[in-house]
Order: C-alpha cells, then sequence, then structure tokens
C-alpha cells in the first residue's frame, strides 16, 4: 500500500511536468519560430519480490513510480506565412540564423528581423548603415563584402537639392557572396545611400546598310561619359564624289554631342571604304572623345557590321557598351541567403550573405528564452554545410517576405492536454486509495 501512495505521486508530479510541458506549447502556439517540447518519462526503481531462478521463470518485482526522464524539442518545420517584408526571413528545412548580443552567440528559427540605424561617420548622416537585428536587440550575423566604399565627396544626384553629398560606392559588382568561415562572421549592415558606379562607353557598334544611291545617311549610339551623361555619337555617311575602282566610298562625319545637341565634344572626318560586293573594307576613324573618354568605333568587317549593298532595305543600329550610373532603389534577399542590392539603372550588385548555421545535434542545443538557444556541449559547435568542392552552402532555402509559424499543432496539443488531466486525476485517484487503504488497516488494527 506504501509504494502505491508513492507511487501516486510521482506519477502527480510526473504528469504535471507533463502537463507544464504541453502548457508551454499552446501557450507559444503562434510565436514565429516557435520549436515545440515533447515530454519523455521513464519508471523508477522497482522491488523486486522474487527473482529468477529454479523455482521461476520469471521475475516478481514492483515499480515504484515515474519521472520525467527529458523534454525533446521538436525539429520539424512549421508552415510558413507570407508577409510584406523582404526583412521577415524564413528557412525552409535544416538550419538557424545566428544573432549575437555583445560577446555571446545565439540562434534562432525565428525571422522576424527588424532595423536599427546608425552612421559609421559620427555626424555624416549619409554614412548611416541599417542593422538587421531581432525584435530584442541581438544582430543577425553573416558575411559582408568589400566591394562597396564610403565616399564622401560623391554626389548621390541630391547635391543639388540639399547641397549635400556622400554616399557608398560599389567598386565591384557580383551575383553571389562565398560563406567566409564560421568564426568569420559578422554584423550585417545595409547601407541607407549606396551607388552603382558609372560604366563610361569604351565601344560603340554600327549595323546596317547604306545601300549605293547618293543620299546622306545617318546612324546614332548613346554612348555614356564618366560624368554619368548620356551623350550622342552620330556618323554622317555621304556619297564620296570620287570613287576607287571596283569599290564605294562613303565620306564620313563622326560627332559626339550632349544629347540635347548643345555641346559638341568631339567631330572628326573619315571614310569607308565597301569592295564590289558591298562588304566593308576599312574604315579610318578609330575612336572619339566622350567628354574626355575615348570611344572605339566598330562598323565591322565584311559583311558583318555596315555594309553597301543596292536593291536592299536601307537600315541603320547600333550597339554600345557602358552603364549609367544608378542610386539605390530596394533590397532583396534571395534563396541562398545573398543580399542584393537594386539600383536605378536596372543593375544589380551582391553586398553580403546571411548565415545559415548547423549543428551535429539539434536536440543538444540549450533554449536561453527570445526564442533563441545556444550550443553546447551536446550540439557541438556551429558549423557550415559544404558541397563537393568544399564550399560553404546555406544548406536550406531562405525565404524573403515569409515568416515560419510555430510548429506545435494545436488539435494535438490538446489531445495530449487531455491524457496528462486523466493520467494527472488516475494517479491522485491513487494516493487517496492508497489513503483509504492505510486508514481501514489502522482501523483493523485497533481492534
Amino acid at each position: 500500500m506504501n509504494q502505491a501512495y508513492f507511487s501516486g505521486i510521482s506519477g502527480v508530479m510526473t504528469h504535471q511536468y507533463g502537463l507544464d510541458v504541453v502548457a508551454d506549447n499552446l501557450a507559444n502556439v503562434n510565436t514565429v519560430g516557435f520549436k515545440g517540447s515533447t515530454a519523455e518519462f521513464t519508471d523508477l526503481f522497482s522491488n523486486m519480490l522474487v527473482s529468477a531462478g529454479a523455482s521461476t521463470p520469471t521475475t516478481n518485482d514492483i515499480g515504484i513510480g515515474s519521472r520525467l526522464q527529458s523534454t525533446t524539442t521538436q525539429m520539424q518545420n512549421g508552415t510558413l506565412l507570407s508577409s510584406d517584408r523582404f526583412n521577415d526571413l524564413a528557412i525552409s528545412g535544416n538550419g538557424w540564423f545566428g544573432v549575437v548580443s555583445g560577446n555571446n552567440s545565439y540562434y534562432t528559427r525565428a525571422g522576424n528581423f527588424v532595423f536599427d540605424e546608425y552612421q559609421k561617420t559620427a555626424g555624416d548622416p549619409n554614412s548611416s548603415v541599417a542593422r538587421l537585428t531581432t525584435t530584442d536587440g541581438k544582430y543577425v550575423t553573416g558575411t559582408m563584402l568589400s566591394n562597396f566604399a564610403y565616399n564622401g565627396s560623391f554626389d548621390y544626384g541630391d547635391f543639388d537639392l540639399n547641397g549635400v553629398t556622400g554616399a557608398y560606392v560599389v567598386n565591384d559588382p557580383t551575383d553571389d557572396v562565398a560563406l567566409g568561415s564560421v568564426d568569420s562572421q559578422g554584423i550585417l549592415e545595409f547601407p541607407t545611400r549606396i551607388a552603382y558606379p558609372v560604366e563610361p562607353t569604351t565601344q560603340a557598334q554600327f549595323f546596317g546598310n547604306l545601300g549605293t544611291d547618293n543620299a546622306t545617311r545617318t546612324i546614332s549610339a548613346d554612348v555614356v561619359s564618366a560624368n554619368n551623361e548620356r551623350n550622342r555619337l552620330s556618323l554622317s555617311f555621304t556619297l564620296s564624289a570620287v570613287q576607287p575602282l571596283d569599290q564605294v566610298a562613303w565620306d564620313v562625319v563622326a560627332t559626339v554631342t550632349s544629347n540635347d545637341g548643345s555641346t559638341v565634344f568631339d567631330t572628326k572626318n573619315g571614310q569607308a571604304i565597301f569592295n564590289g560586293t558591298g562588304g566593308l573594307s576599312s574604315f579610318n576613324i578609330a575612336s572619339m572623345d566622350n567628354d574626355g573618354t575615348p570611344v572605339a568605333l566598330d562598323l565591322g568587317s565584311g559583311f558583318d557590321g555596315v555594309i553597301s549593298i543596292d536593291g536592299t532595305t536601307i537600315t541603320g543600329t547600333s550597339r554600345s557598351n557602358g552603364v549609367s550610373g544608378g542610386t539605390l532603389t530596394k533590397y532583396g534577399i534571395n534563396s541562398n541567403g545573398v543580399i542584393v542590392a537594386d539600383f536605378s539603372n536596372g543593375r544589380q550588385s551582391a553586398i553580403g550573405r546571411i548565415a545559415v548555421y548547423h549543428f551535429q545535434n539539434d536536440q543538444g542545443l540549450n533554449r536561453s528564452g527570445d526564442n533563441t538557444f545556444e550550443s553546447s556541449a551536446d550540439s557541438g559547435e556551429p558549423i557550415f554545410w559544404t558541397n563537393q568542392n568544399g564550399e560553404a552552402v546555406t544548406g536550406s532555402l531562405v525565404y524573403s517576405g515569409k515568416l515560419e509559424n510555430s510548429n506545435v499543432r494545436l488539435d494535438v496539443g490538446l489531445t495530449d492536454m487531455i491524457i496528462m488531466q486523466r493520467a494527472y486525476q488516475a494517479n491522485a485517484k491513487c494516493i487517496t486509495t492508497g489513503d483509504e487503504l492505510i486508514q481501514k488497516a489502522l482501523q483493523m488494527h485497533g481492534r
């Protein structure tokens, strides 16, 4: 009877712990990135009455209760919820976001991140960067590139409006970011003013058919200057007065002007010679000055550029390299966690990458509150997964504009609550029943 009494007490305590776990799960059923727990029980010692031997093939023993053995974390993914903020992130698959506070590192699945802003150069608001943080101020970590730098004299396009200069300027545009080592990850910073640099035009290609009639033909191309101005390069073709034997010659006037034609940067005269079948043989204007930047002229050769053939449609087109400078329009984060800046000139450049950490044993992580975990001796140190080339990879997909909901299922939680409640009541009944039996035994002894 005493064992039944004490077994009932241990069962009540055990299932109270189990109910506490279920209650915590249900309390966090709508907590972003929350990982529910499962209470696991084990039995206590048993009192052996008869051991197995010659007289009996089995051991007769009576257990003396149960206890909470462990609470394991449910690692399955929660459902993804759509968001209208690009800085809301969710991991689909294995892995954890890394966040830091001081010298302490934490790991979380909750990607409801926000920004704080500070000036890299005190007193200069144009040097501001926005750091990606959790809602309680821990900084999200990853790899930042060094392909941009602050230029205090850079005109971001608003100097005439407010009389100030200064912005971060991309010096090496790229579309990918290689994660560094785990120990090299740092705080992610998004410049609030970042510009894509102008790439002046260095070559202009021309195509078309001039025909053979004595008429002026003009083919033009847009060319970008080092001053971020889009200028006009025009080639004007006029049939030469004196024609070479078995060839066709065109006099060419090449000009570079501002887009409105008010400023002339360069003018050159030359000649294009075509063979008897209309293919280009020679052209003697090598380049033009585009407001300080030389632009090579390419009319092709033979029949792959400008030609002079009778009886076909008169056409003229051009193609030039070079990119106008652009300012930041928005940031984005792709499925590999790469942070991409979009610019007003239609170009993009990666500036960093969000790190996704992994562990040998996720169950060994210690809960540290605020929906974060800390590594332990059981979990091992954080690592990056690698591909067949030994390069660090995220090992999962990172979704921007989505949040991972709690992985707690409400229906399962309510069912577990009923089971724990009934088990608690049954063990409490064991206590009261054992008490009644003890009282009855005492009454019998008194008689």
